[in-house]
């Protein structure tokens, strides 16, 4: 099963190999990313990372920024 990956950051798109099961966290540790810099979006609206992601799926990846 296969997943597409579009990442805001880097402008890259990445096809990503998923199991049963798999949840965005899973996806995130796969490209080392840390859940607490970015939003992950579906269908142009954000979930959860304990959202089971199924086979053909896309999601869009956009880095956040924070500071004062």
């Amino acid at each position: 099963m296969k997943v597409k990956v579009h990442i805001s950051r880097t402008k890259k798109i990445e096809e990503i190999d998923i199991d049963t099961g798999t949840t965005v966290e899973h996806i995130l540790k796969k490209i080392n990313l840390k859940p607490d810099t970015v939003i992950v979006m579906k269908k142009d609206k954000p979930i959860p990372i304990v959202d089971e992601i199924k086979d053909g799926e896309e999601l869009k990846i956009i880095h956040v920024s924070s500071g004062g």
